[in-house]
């Protein structure tokens, strides 16, 4: 019987027995009232978002997001934070639909997202795709309390507002009268014709995550002392052309704004990607309303500059910089904007350069945060460091960096007052018997060290050596982290170990590590996850029989190239998964990822893509693979996963293909997520050597 049914009908038993009268001491109830993680604990969560401090500093506003458990849908609501967080209330009765919070420079407003529908009568938001970013709009409600009102009137001129953090921002004037905001004209982009024969003819867009969208627009809201009905008494459209521009931010003198965009005919402006020529460019407001805004172009670097942020005094934008069209995820450096008569732009410290030890110098995260300075001389940036995450503080006088979460620093305090508005989750499900995690180290064939997670089960369910789940990031160019997630702990209380390596290629480490496996994928990154079980099986913490592999994008380019080249798994998990890199290149919203990864097009260097693609090696699979893809994938299409199913159909090697409607990359939707847990856990122990009743009834 497995440990966990055990450990159930002990409890179960146990708390029988005490309710018929059992003495028992506290700790002995504590710990039998925890039990393993269950899939359906997903459907209970909820919790608080960061919560955003008034500038008085009495009250605080932030996201409660829930699952709705009888629709299994996701959900988000302001709550109200005053005196004690324990007594946090809705701002709104019902608990519509809002997100993103911000408060006015006065206090009087706050600011928000919604997909609430507008008036009856007047334009509404137009809808998008259930795949794609949702349909957003901005509304006010007075922080005295009151009812919500759109920020626009009947007849408002823009579409849909952009919340992601590449480039939607929104953000006050300094005098507090205007907001700047990213939105696109809501026009469908078909002509007469395309509509009367209902077809039409294919444009340029944003690919994944914003299909449906038209160019991101920057737009300036005046806002009105009479708000009966709308907020806003005016709005100006400062841009109007093909380009995308993103993350406004405003001029000490509130004459300007500067924002991040490609305005170059070298176009390929996707989200998550910042591998094209961006520059900061400033943008007249003052008499936007009279005449056309005008331009300026303030960097021109070869490669992006991006998330501009002005110093407290106004004379200096902070940005992040890169000098290269290169990966889809790169090694930014600060980089200071003096926007004078004569602008300038100067690095801060090199991160790029050979040599730098990036667990003192750990190069700066996108985005800036949005008070990212401290003082006119102080920046602060986010950074990734092997496994961990760092808050660091950059001297942009004398180039020193400071690590703010070792020191007992201000801007520490201060983060750590604002965490003590954020209420309690409300979550009340019962403690858990939760996973651990351990750093593991080895080194790789050119004597390189790796580093990764090993997520191991709690000890009531599970001890060494474990059935292990390798779990490879995608990107390739992202990385693991020491953080256990949900689905880790699903796993873990399977009994299953998981094992994320960051194998060359990964972030967090230098630019040699993350150029190590360009032109080479599937070669010295699968050798340094392949060491790294050995390793584990070394120490005895792996059943070398019971391994599998489950991963997605990447790491299901990596799970289907894998069961291609050995066959020490058990059974395998390709999710979303890359399986051929011509038809990426060709079908993909992303072409830059294989050329610049493989120098070249598919015409261009034919042999290339095709050794280096899972498909061309399906002929050696043995391993039971089952593949799951979202049907409007737009960065890994669907047709990838099907061509890999096909094939091992056509060999007769054990499959199944899952197909997740109204999904995108990332599979998002509560009871789909739920779906995909399920199917791993079933098909892992369908293809074990003593299979689990238990996972297999709760399918």
């Amino acid at each position: 019987m497995p440990k966990s049914l055990t450990l159930c009908l002990f409890v179960g038993v146990a708390l029988q027995a005490f309710s018929l009268g059992t003495v028992a001491t506290a700790d002995e109830v504590a710990a039998i009232a925890k039990r393993p993680y269950v899939i359906d604990d997903l459907f209970h969560a909820d919790g608080f978002g960061s919560p955003v401090v008034a500038p008085n500093g009495k009250y605080a506003v932030c996201v409660r997001s829930w699952i709705d458990t009888a629709t299994k849908q996701q959900r988000h609501s302001l709550w109200l934070v005053e005196g004690d967080r324990e007594s946090a209330k809705p701002v709104e009765q019902g608990q519509p639909d809002a997100r993103a919070p911000i408060l006015s420079p006065d206090g009087k407003w706050i600011v928000f997202l919604s997909t609430r529908p507008r008036p009856k009568g007047w334009k509404q938001t137009p809808a998008t795709p259930p795949q794609s970013e949702p349909a957003l709009d901005l509304w006010l409600i007075p922080t005295t309390g009151g009812d919500a009102i759109p920020l626009a009137g009947p007849d408002k001129p823009y579409g849909r507002v952009l919340a992601d953090s590449f480039y939607g921002n929104v953000a006050f004037s300094p005098d507090g009268s205007r907001v700047a905001f990213v939105a696109d004209d809501g026009e469908d982009p078909r002509t007469p014709a395309e509509v009367a024969a209902d077809v039409y003819v294919v444009r340029p867009d944003q690919g994944e995550g914003y299909t449906g969208f038209g160019p991101s627009e920057i737009w300036v809201a005046h806002l009105q002392n009479n708000t009966d009905e709308c907020a806003a008494g005016r709005i100006d459209r400062l841009t109007n052309d093909a380009f995308w521009y993103g993350d406004p931010q405003w001029s000490a003198d509130g004459e300007t704004i500067v924002v991040h965009a490609n305005r170059t005919a070298d176009q390929e402006s996707v989200r998550y990607s910042i591998n094209k020529n961006y520059d900061l460019w400033e943008i007249t407001v003052a008499d936007s309303s009279k005449s056309r805004a005008t331009f300026r172009q303030l960097t021109f670097g070869p490669g992006a500059e991006v998330s501009p942020r002005f110093s407290p005094d106004g004379t200096q934008i902070a940005c992040l910089t890169v000098p290269r069209k290169g990966p889809h995820k790169d090694v930014f450096n600060l980089a200071i904007v003096q926007p004078g008569d004569k602008c300038t732009t100067e690095v801060v410290f090199d991160h790029r350069a050979p040599g730098v030890d990036y667990h003192i110098h750990p190069s700066p995260l996108f985005p800036l945060p949005r008070d990212c300075w401290d003082s006119d001389r102080h920046v602060i940036y986010l950074a990734h460091s092997g496994l961990d995450s760092r808050t660091l503080q950059a001297d942009i006088m004398d180039r020193k960096v400071r690590d703010l979460d070792a020191d007992n620093s201000d801007y520490r305090k201060r983060r750590q007052w604002a965490a003590e508005f954020r209420p309690p989750n409300r979550n009340s499900l019962p403690q858990r018997l939760s996973a651990a995690s351990r750093v593991v180290r080895w080194k790789n064939d050119k004597r390189q060290d790796i580093e990764g997670v090993l997520i191991t089960p709690d000890p009531d369910i599970a001890q060494p050596p474990y059935k292990l789940i390798v779990n490879p990031h995608g990107g390739p160019h992202h990385r693991s982290s020491r953080g256990i997630g949900f689905n880790d702990q699903v796993f873990a209380s399977r009994g299953y170990a998981v094992f994320k390596p960051n194998f060359r290629g990964s972030t967090g480490y230098t630019l040699e590590f993350l150029d190590a496996d360009r032109h080479d994928f599937g070669g010295g990154d699968m050798r340094d996850i392949l060491v790294g079980i050995e390793k584990l099986v070394g120490d005895g913490l792996v059943d070398r029989s019971q391994q599998y592999v489950y991963g997605v994008s990447y790491g299901g380019y990596m799970t289907t190239w894998l069961v291609g080249q050995t066959d020490q798994f058990r059974a395998a998990v390709a999710q979303n998964a890359v399986t051929d890199l011509t038809m990426m290149w060709g079908l993909s919203d992303l072409q830059s990822w294989t050329e610049w990864e493989f120098s070249g097009r598919p015409w261009e260097v034919p042999g290339a893509m095709r050794r280096h693609s899972p498909l061309t090696h399906v002929g050696k699979v043995t391993t039971p693979t089952l593949i799951l893809h979202s049907r409007e994938d737009r960065r890994c299409p669907i047709a990838m996963g099907r061509a890999y199913y096909q094939s091992l159909s056509a060999r007769g090697v054990p499959t199944q293909m899952v197909v997740y409607p109204n999904e995108g990359h990332g599979i998002r939707q509560p009871r789909h997520r739920a779906d995909v847990l399920r199917r791993v856990l079933n098909w892992f122990d369908r293809h074990s050597n003593s299979p689990d009743e238990e996972v297999r009834q709760s399918d």
